[in-house]
């Protein structure tokens, strides 16, 4: 018959007093940090790592042996009626440590804050947590760079858990959800599939990177209204990029959808933004952009790149209207006309006021035609880094930087994009 808990506590307390030298460490945690040394393979424990030094002859948690227990693990809490110390962390060192994780991981340090073992070789699943969930008072789990395998296991109901790190790994299978205190969530290169799940139910969520998955379907309907920065780049994501779903996201500073198979038009909702910098729809299939409706003056976009998509028409004069925005890619589109002048004036150097002018100015690859603006070919050239080769300009001399890297368009090609090339 299984004691008490009552009658556990007693037998403790009874052997600890027993000892000749009192314990500090609660004994189910030295317990389980032996099962976690054991855990690793002997032969990626390298001398002078964390791991090398847990003597368990000596009290984990006791700082009269911290040269045995030099780092990998920290003590703050304190079993209430006994007083013993219980683990509260353990951060392994970057050392190359292999092998799996117990089984019991979770339920084995029930005042666990934080785990962390990035940058290592940990393989095969993550233990699936105890019925009951996580340890109540878990925050931080950081396993990026390892190469853990299999399914994201359920991690609900987790009342505490607010950064989740599973990046760099070789997971597979659907995102996790439902975790509703989480704000981080890292999870970029990996093997994950399946669509984007409904995620509104993470009210805290701030920061979410997909990126470097098979990742399917559609942009969500929905989003969180926290989010800070969003991004699922390299993906097979498809379809328009909901306006609206944008402009409900009123903290959004960051998006990255590079990479994908976006089409459609680049809703006016990103250029009109109140919080976005960052805008990164690069590679997609894009055809065309919507104006905002304040024709750019009050974009807080300071980097902007949508290079290689299929947008087209003349370069939209709203762009050389954001006054903060100071890196610009429109490269390998299919842009005719030619280059605005407000386009020139920034990239020469010149902004106004509250405007800032151009640091980057990327136009090569399109159908432009007509001549260089005479502001970019005056003696003190342009202050940004410009591109411009591949295109149809009528005069782009190889001896100015930005005509370099491609010749310009023959005339035959130009003239389906540019009907007033003779």
């Amino acid at each position: 018959m299984d004691p008490s808990p009552a009658t556990a506590l007693l037998l403790v307390l009874t052997l600890s007093l027993s000892s000749p030298v009192l314990s500090v460490t609660w004994p189910a945690d030295v317990s389980a940090l032996k099962a976690l040394k054991l855990a690793v393979e002997p032969a990626s424990i390298a001398a002078g790592s964390c791991l090398s030094s847990w003597d368990f002859e000596r009290d984990p948690c006791d700082s009269a042996f911290t040269d045995h227990f030099t780092c990998g693990l920290r003590c703050d809490a304190r079993e209430p009626v006994s007083g013993f110390a219980r683990v509260t962390e353990i951060a392994l060192d970057p050392a190359g440590y292999s092998g799996r994780l117990p089984t019991s991981i979770w339920s084995s340090f029930p005042f666990l804050e934080s785990i962390d073992l990035s940058d290592n070789r940990f393989s095969g699943p993550i233990p699936p947590p105890h019925p009951s969930g996580l340890p109540s008072t878990l925050r931080r789990i950081a396993l990026s760079r390892n190469s853990f395998s299999g399914e994201i296991p359920p991690l609900a109901p987790s009342p505490s858990l607010e950064e989740l790190y599973l990046d760099n790994n070789f997971f597979s299978g659907s995102i996790p959800r439902g975790i509703a205190r989480l704000k981080r969530l890292e999870l970029q290169r990996n093997n994950l599939s399946g669509g984007i799940p409904d995620l509104r139910s993470l009210s805290s969520l701030y920061s979410m990177d997909a990126s470097d998955n098979n990742l399917w379907g559609r942009f969500p309907a929905a989003l969180p209204q926290s989010l800070v920065g969003l991004s699922l780049r390299n993906n097979k994501l498809e379809g328009c990029l909901p306006s609206s779903v944008i402009s409900a996201l009123p903290w959004l500073q960051v998006l990255d959808l590079s990479k994908n198979s976006f089409s459609g038009a680049v809703p006016a909702a990103v250029f009109q933004h109140p919080s976005l910098e960052q805008l990164v729809l690069a590679n997609n299939e894009f055809e065309s952009m919507e104006e905002p409706a304040d024709g750019g003056v009050g974009s807080q976009l300071i980097a902007m790149d949508l290079g290689h998509n299929r947008l087209g028409g003349m370069l939209p004069g709203f762009i050389g209207a954001m006054p903060r925005l100071r890196a610009v890619t429109l490269e390998a589109n299919r842009f005719a006309g030619m280059i605005p002048a407000e386009y020139a004036v920034r990239a020469a150097g010149m902004g106004g006021a509250g405007v800032v002018p151009f640091a980057r100015l990327m136009l090569a690859g399109n159908y432009l035609c007509g001549p260089v603006p005479s502001l970019m070919l005056g003696g003190g050239g342009v202050a940004a880094a410009v591109s411009l080769g591949d295109n149809c300009l009528f005069r782009c001399p190889m001896e100015f930087d930005f005509c370099r890297g491609a010749q310009q368009k023959t005339p035959a090609t130009c003239r389906d994009f540019n009907p007033l090339i003779p």
